[in-house]
């Protein structure tokens, strides 16, 4: 199965309006959802900024951000149709795109302030390690400052084989040669971890 396909039987299923958005998602709960949030919001200050939501699902980041009173230019970009028009349908004042930035150039170098994903990485895909430093780079390509994401974390207490859990160690040598400083936040739940990247040459 290729990996594209091997996300789309994962979540387009899910779909409902009669599911609750961070169980679509495949989230423990709206409140781990919102905690990841907010890392974010807490380290970056995206207020006023562009901000790219990768994977961004139902595009609950838009709302969390509008129920907070933070204004940025938002676009969020998912993989799967059915998850897009769902989110326009649900934010019908944002913009979303069915695209996949990793393989096509759906955007400018330097097109946004902020580049934020969450979740994208957790699938068991089989090449995990070595999908990620190109894509982080890909990333950063994007972003004029900021990117940030989250990780499942290995020392996770229950771990299943479709999901992959990363080493924080690990995944900062293997970066480490990205043309960025980074720093891991890990303090906000047991079974995951966020790095924030600062971009080099960004503005300060």
């Amino acid at each position: 199965m290729s990996k594209r396909k091997q996300i789309r039987s994962h979540y387009e299923w899910r779909i409902s309006r009669l599911r609750e958005n961070h169980d679509i998602l495949d989230w423990a709960d709206a409140e781990s959802q919102a905690a990841r949030f907010s890392v974010l919001v807490e380290n970056v200050d995206p207020d006023g900024k562009s901000l790219l939501d990768v994977g961004a699902g139902l595009g609950d980041l838009a709302s969390f951000l509008e129920q907070r009173k933070i204004s940025v230019g938002y676009t969020g970009v998912d993989l799967l149709e059915k998850m897009v028009a769902e989110a326009r349908w649900r934010h019908p004042d944002a913009k979303f795109l069915c695209a996949d930035v990793f393989t096509n150039d759906c955007f400018k170098p330097g097109s946004f302030d902020v580049v934020f994903c969450s979740g994208i990485f957790n699938l068991n895909l089989g090449n995990n390690l070595l999908f990620l430093p190109g894509a982080i780079r890909r990333l950063l390509g994007l972003s004029r400052d900021w990117v940030v994401f989250n990780l499942l974390h290995k020392r996770a207490a229950h771990r299943e084989e479709k999901y992959f859990h990363y080493d924080p160690a690990e995944v900062l040598a293997i970066l480490e040669p990205l043309p960025c400083q980074m720093r891991i936040i890990d303090d906000y739940l047991p079974n995951d971890f966020t790095l924030i990247c600062r971009k080099a040459g960004a503005n300060k």
